[in-house]
């Protein structure tokens, strides 16, 4: 009837009345136990409890207890009893098919007359609480939170330590910095797309709907127009109406991770739209926008991503860019009108071979640098041809992109003497590979093959 984590929970209990050499295994045994159990820790502090404060008024109880010299197994106390007959109880009316540390938790609330009840509701921890976050995932947001003081959510152990979880930034955990990676030189120039950069400006600056989506082939540099609008924004090319600005990239699989019980995604979330909403300026971008729609919902409920965004953009608290393809845009994202709506559509469309040479031109010193070694004029013409020709189930500048690093890798990799330039050569043996064509065709023109 319980589940191996709450039998592990009770085993503790039993253990710590066992090492303190108390006469009684009491309700107060289960609650410390529950506090130093993943599960139980998340309940308390998605319910606004202090763990810590708990665990403190449980030590100051302990060392009221009279220790007894002989050495017997502590006796369950009538209290235990009916905590654990109550969340059998629990369970069977719920159609549960065995008791959690939740349901443990519930009833150590009901038994008022202990003081593992009392410090509960010390805390200001409800049975209503319990209830709404076991049952429904609902968690209660602190008056602290509400302020953007501080933020409630895991992080693990090893990261934390002993360091309360007030003081971590949601934004260094679920999202990246994209104008600091600007500063630190770790964001690729961007090259041509002055007018969709303006356009994003212009619609950044609006009083309303001020959100662009960017909307084009994979591969196209959706991504790179976003960070490209970091490093302008670093480099102070920007109005006057956007200066202070930071972009911050939403990291969904971050969001996830780690997310074991209902509620945990919402307060992640909640939590970095709090800390956006507190640092006037921010830029939240989602890449792949369409995801967030059905991302982080519980079964058979509707609260993802998406719905908790709606009411932060509706008021216009904070600006956000995405990014998605025309296939997903008319699929997923166009039908979700009331979030839809709301962002102002940049179409971004692949760009053609001369740009293409130009972005190739724009890179090469960062792939030069790189690979160590130097990139002739003919190959970034030729890797953007080739690539265009054969390259047929990809889009511009991405594939060729891949081509002239794809070459640098390979050329590296020759011994020392002869790792000095790519050459066309070079560009049209990756090619072959990638495009699985006989290396003489590259060589061929469609005159040759005409006679």
């Amino acid at each position: 009837m319980f589940t191996k984590d709450l039998e592990m929970c009770l085993m503790a209990a039993q253990s710590e009345a066992i090492d303190r050499r108390h006469e009684y295994l009491c309700v107060e045994h289960i609650l410390y136990a529950l506090l130093h159990n993943d599960a139980g820790l998340n309940v308390i502090r998605s319910c606004g409890g202090d763990s810590n404060l708990i665990k403190q008024d449980l030590e100051d109880f302990f060392s009221q207890q009279e220790e007894v010299n002989e050495n017997k197994l502590p006796r369950q106390t009538k209290a235990v009893q009916r905590v654990l007959h109550l969340a059998i109880m629990h369970v069977n009316s719920s159609g549960k098919a065995s008791a959690d540390v939740g349901d443990v938790l519930v009833a150590i609330h009901r038994e008022s007359r202990s003081y593992a009840s009392y410090f509960l509701q010390k805390q200001d921890i409800s049975r209503l609480d319990l209830l709404n976050y076991i049952s429904h995932g609902i968690a209660k947001v602190s008056a602290e939170e509400e302020k953007g003081d501080s933020y409630d959510f895991e992080v693990g152990e090893d990261e934390l330590g002993k360091q309360s979880r007030s003081e971590q930034n949601p934004l260094e955990l679920y999202t990246q910095n994209l104008t600091r990676q600007a500063e630190e030189k770790r964001i690729d120039p961007l090259i041509g797309r002055e007018n969709e950069i303006n356009r994003t400006m212009q619609i950044l600056c609006r009083r309303r709907k001020n959100n662009p989506i960017y909307v084009g082939d994979p591969g196209v540099g959706k991504t790179a127009v976003a960070e490209g609008l970091a490093l302008q924004i670093f480099n102070g090319n920007i109005p006057e109406m956007l200066e202070g600005a930071e972009v911050f990239a939403l990291d969904i699989g971050a969001l996830l991770a780690g997310t074991k019980f209902r509620g945990d995604f919402e307060q992640r979330l909640k939590a970095v739209l709090k800390a956006l909403e507190n640092r006037p300026g921010s830029i939240l971008f989602i890449d792949e926008i369409h995801t967030i729609i059905g991302a982080g919902a519980t079964s058979g409920g509707s609260m993802d991503v998406s719905n908790l965004l709606k009411p932060a953009l509706a008021k216009g608290e904070i600006r956000c860019i995405g990014s998605t393809t025309f296939d997903e845009y008319k699929k997923i994202f166009e039908k979700d009108r009331a979030l839809s709506r709301r962002f102002q559509k940049i179409d971004i469309h692949e760009p053609t071979l001369s740009e293409t040479i130009k972005i190739l031109k724009g890179l090469k010193s960062r792939y030069e640098k790189h690979h160590q070694l130097r990139y002739t004029s003919g190959s970034l013409k030729i890797a953007a041809e080739l690539s265009e020709k054969y390259i047929n189930e990809r889009y511009l500048p991405d594939k060729a992109i891949d081509v002239i690093d794809e070459a640098g890798s390979m050329v590296r990799l020759r011994p020392g003497a002869k790792r000095k330039t790519v050459g066309v050569p070079d560009i049209e043996r990756v090619v072959a590979g990638m495009a699985r064509v006989p290396i003489e065709r590259m060589n061929s023109t469609d005159k040759d093959k005409l006679r």
